[in-house]
């Protein structure tokens, strides 16, 4: 065993108390004292400041990437237009974000006033959502239900015929 090993004192015997209050009356002085870390102030005001700027900036995040309405920028840019012809014959113009989604979503939907006639030189475009029923504008359709989808020219006569409407 160590040389420095000390005994466990029972403190209830008087004998020995008396000894533990001896040695630590006699160096009190020695006894070094343990302080607690400093810990640092937070500035409360400048920590509210930081919640409020970064709510505001999740907020706006939140606004432009969820609920913005689809085609929120690009109503009149040629991005994405495409005519979808389906099996039963009609012809629907609009623009499609995902071409692989099941059912294809087309926003900004246009389609042939007579659809019968498609030989005539008159090009007469309704838009979708001034029926009376009051659809919203976009449609869903299933992708058996679509022969095939074409995308449109900057150039071409339907997009002319949209913007023209549009502005």
């Amino acid at each position: 065993m160590p040389n420095n090993f000390k005994k466990t004192l029972n403190l209830r015997n008087t004998a020995q108390r008396r000894e533990v209050d001896r040695v630590y009356s006699e160096d009190k002085n020695n006894i070094q004292k343990i302080d607690r870390p400093k810990q640092k102030q937070m500035n409360e005001s400048l920590l509210k400041r930081g919640v409020w700027i970064l709510l505001v900036i999740v907020l706006v995040f939140i606004y432009f990437f969820w609920f913005r309405p689809d085609g929120g920028g690009d109503k009149l840019s040629a991005k994405n237009w495409y005519a979808a012809t389906l099996a039963n014959e009609e012809i629907f113009y609009g623009q499609i974000n995902n071409l692989k989604a099941d059912p294809v979503v087309i926003s900004n939907v246009y389609y042939n006033y007579d659809q019968t006639e498609t030989g005539s030189g008159n090009l007469r475009l309704v838009k979708r959502g001034k029926e009376t029923y009051g659809p919203n504008g976009t449609m869903n359709i299933v992708r058996s239900q679509i022969l095939y989808m074409e995308q449109l020219k900057e150039n071409s006569k339907v997009l002319e015929a949209i913007f023209t409407y549009e502005q």
